[in-house]
């Protein structure tokens, strides 16, 4: 007897995260009244169940994240840049007058 049960339950995965991605559904409860059915039979083959997902973090949130991250790290790699590989002041990376000297290298070079 045991074996039986224990051949059932290997056939039949009831995890929460087979259901919510459709690969095993829970049978319906029975309805109390013969009426109370929500869609006859060929409606219901129609309309599969779909569950609703709600995003905890809206997309556009989410671009607005990978953007302010993207520009830390710019700022980032730009001090490491010139303070730890170029032997400069860390803040002197962020003046205008840094960058147009950079540029005029880069210019005059071609």
């Amino acid at each position: 007897m045991s074996d039986e049960r224990h051949q059932e339950r290997m056939h039949r995965p009831s995890s929460r995260m087979a259901r919510r991605k459709g690969r095993v559904r829970k049978s319906p409860p029975a309805p109390a009244e013969p009426e109370a059915q929500a869609l006859p039979a060929e409606e219901e083959a129609a309309a599969p169940r779909r569950f609703a997902r709600t995003r905890l973090i809206p997309i556009w949130l989410r671009l607005v994240i990978v953007t302010v991250l993207m520009a830390i790290c710019l700022a980032a790699g730009a001090v490491v840049g010139y303070s730890a590989i170029g032997d400069g002041a860390w803040l002197d990376v962020f003046r205008p007058s840094t960058w147009q000297h950079i540029l005029d290298f880069v210019e005059k070079g071609t």
